[in-house]
């Protein structure tokens, strides 16, 4: 299917996705408990897109948080979503238009960096890396949970993907990633994987169906259906996507002093020194 008449931002816009991170309010919960996320803590949110990480992270913390995005559309509708916030937290919430490879705050204003699969899409990685050791403190965090492969997916499906969403997507595995999203000087403080799942396809119509009802009652009948279509497409291309997919909770300290590599490790731990793999129970 080609032709689509609202770009994948757009459509995301008009039907009211949440646009969670992987794994979503679970994903949120748990980097709140692995890093002491508080009410003194400061975050920065990179590609806040709707703003659901900042403001869940808020909501169950009560943390500061500062959401960015390139996209005027999602930090206005980020903008609407914290603005709905009670108990004075939409005071603690708050996201603006900006560039990660030009972050506008000062050197160490933050405590920790979330980013829900952003850098997946930064050309200048090496730069906006460097903004994010910048603007961290000493010792503070970043925070990146990023879809991988897990199995390879066919052709077909890697173009049907670059036609939803306007741009190839890059069929890299977790080793792939690492290497992108580990760059020099950072250490790898922890890592772990959960793999997703394909829905029925009968539970993904019931998923469109409910949220385009709800938020397309305001257009005329054909725009409604040319709208629900559309997105029920994209849905079906991602279902078929998520059975190749998992994604990675990886946690990054900035830290001046390069850690001395470590050698005994749990299984199933990961070794960023040696192996560059989780580790499994030799049989010998």
């Amino acid at each position: 299917m080609k032709g689509y008449d609202l770009s994948y931002v757009d459509l995301l816009a008009r039907v009211g996705e949440t646009n969670r991170c992987p794994g979503g309010k679970r994903t949120v919960r748990d980097i709140a408990r692995r890093l002491g996320v508080g009410p003194a803590t400061r975050v920065l949110e990179i590609g806040a897109n709707t703003g659901f990480t900042s403001i869940e992270l808020a909501k169950i913390t009560g943390c500061t948080a500062v959401g960015i995005d390139v996209n005027e559309s999602a930090v206005s509708e980020a903008r609407r979503n914290a603005s709905r916030l009670g108990g004075g937290l939409a005071d603690r919430v708050e996201f603006l238009v900006a560039d990660a490879c030009d972050i506008p705050f000062e050197d160490g204003e933050f405590d920790l960096l979330v980013c829900g699969g952003a850098n997946t899409f930064i050309q200048q990685r090496e730069r906006a890396f460097a903004e994010y050791w910048r603007v961290l403190r000493p010792y503070g965090f970043v925070s990146v949970t990023n879809l991988f492969y897990r199995t390879a997916p066919d052709p077909e499906l890697t173009g049907d993907l670059a036609d939803v969403l306007g741009f190839p997507v890059p069929p890299h595995g977790l080793a792939d990633w690492l290497r992108i999203l580990v760059p020099d000087g950072w250490e790898l403080y922890g890592l772990s994987t959960t793999d997703l799942m394909a829905r029925s396809p009968q539970v993904i119509d019931a998923y469109v169906d409910r949220l385009c009802g709800a938020n397309l009652s305001s257009l005329d009948e054909a725009a409604r259906a040319a709208i629900t279509e559309q997105w029920r497409h994209v849905m079906h291309v991602f279902n078929r996507n998520h059975a190749h997919l998992s994604y990675m909770e990886l946690d990054l300290r900035r830290d001046d002093v390069p850690e001395q590599p470590e050698v005994f490790l749990g299984e199933g731990r990961y070794d960023p020194f040696i192996e560059q793999d989780f580790l499994v129970r030799s049989e010998a």
